[in-house]
C-alpha cells in the first residue's frame, strides 16, 4: 500500500529580500521544476509583518519513489545555481513526528538527503 507524503519547502537567500520581485521569480521557477518533475505541488502564502505581499512555501506532495527521486534532482539544481540559498524540507514522519532539514548552497548535505528518501520512502511504500 503506498501513501502520499506532503512536504512543505520553504525556501530563502542572502542575496534578496523575503519579498523581493526577483527572488519571487526564483522561487516561483522553483516551484515550476518541482511540479513539471513530480507533477504534485502547491503553493501558499504567509503572510509577514513588514512585507509586502507573503512569503512563498512550495508544498510538495510525494506519491511514489520516482517523484521523491525528480524531487531530490530538482533541490540539488536549484541549489547548486547560487550558493546562498537555503531549502528547508518539513514533512511528518511514520510516527507522527516532525521532520526537518536544510540544505544550503554552499553545503548540499548527502545525509539530509538520504534522511529525506528513507523516511518518506518507507511512507509512500507503506512500510
Amino acid at each position: 500500500m503506498s501513501s502520499t507524503v506532503d512536504v512543505a519547502i520553504s525556501t530563502e537567500t542572502a542575496k534578496y529580500a523575503p519579498d523581493s520581485p526577483q527572488w519571487r521569480r526564483e522561487v516561483a521557477a522553483f516551484a515550476t521544476d518541482l511540479s513539471r518533475e513530480t507533477g504534485s505541488v502547491t503553493t501558499r502564502s504567509t503572510n509577514v509583518p513588514g512585507t509586502k505581499g507573503g512569503i512563498a512555501e512550495v508544498i510538495l506532495a510525494l506519491g511514489t519513489s520516482g517523484a521523491l527521486v525528480s524531487a531530490v534532482q530538482v533541490f540539488r539544481a536549484w541549489l547548486g545555481r547560487d550558493k546562498t540559498r537555503t531549502i528547508t524540507a518539513t514533512w511528518t514522519d511514520e510516527d507522527g513526528k516532525e521532520q526537518r532539514f536544510t540544505l544550503t548552497g554552499e553545503n548540499i548535505d548527502q545525509q539530509s538527503l538520504t534522511t529525506l528518501s528513507e523516511s518518506i520512502g518507507r511512507m509512500i511504500e507503506g512500510r
